[in-house]
């Protein structure tokens, strides 16, 4: 459908591709379930990470990486940003690696805490779904980066990110965006 066009009645499911993610609603859960347009992408090797709520948990499966991921927040577990989250099922999916409790990311930075802010975020049905590196969704108009990093991906090539600081010693307590305000608002004090 082009953009111009809107949503009809009859649409089951509605895109929103940026780059290296989407967010892709069903507007008819009965016709088209989250958990059945997750099966058919994983299907394409393309697709990365795959994404959505049930109940109270995300549930990640993946279209290169056998297995499902199942996580909420509040749990026994405790990441590297210490955040805690209850997981059940394959980290393989997200490439997390599980030690005394303890939860450490490689490939995806932070990706627990990003996935469920993404599907927290607003209400609707709808995946979150990212392009593998190298790969895009692509829309009408929407512009491409395609072999090069751009925002939106959960992949460390697209959250990783050079920055040099000079005239200080001290470093920000992780090094995610996240915790950049904080440690920069110590620094001009």
């Amino acid at each position: 459908m082009t953009l111009k066009g809107g949503i009809k009645d009859s649409d089951e499911v509605v895109l929103a591709v940026n780059e290296r993610m989407a967010f892709i609603y069903t507007l008819n859960p009965e016709r088209a379930p989250l958990p059945d347009i997750a099966k058919t992408l994983q299907k394409d090797d393309r697709v990365d990470v795959i994404a959505w709520m049930e109940n109270e948990s995300v549930h990640v499966i993946s279209g290169v990486r056998q297995g499902r991921l199942i996580f909420k927040p509040n749990g026994t577990l405790v990441d590297e940003y210490e955040q805690s989250w209850d997981i059940a099922g394959d980290a393989g999916v997200l490439n997390l690696t599980v030690k005394n409790n303890k939860i450490f990311y490689d490939e995806y930075p932070d990706a627990l805490a990003r996935l469920y802010s993404s599907l927290t975020s607003h209400g609707g049905n709808y995946l979150v779904v990212s392009a593998k590196p190298g790969f895009e969704f692509i829309g009408e108009g929407s512009p491409t980066h395609v072999g090069g990093a751009s925002h939106g991906g959960l992949h460390k090539q697209d959250s990783l990110v050079p920055m040099i600081v000079t005239g200080t010693d001290s470093s920000p307590k992780h090094l995610r965006i996240i915790d950049l305000k904080d440690w920069i608002l110590t620094l001009i004090d």
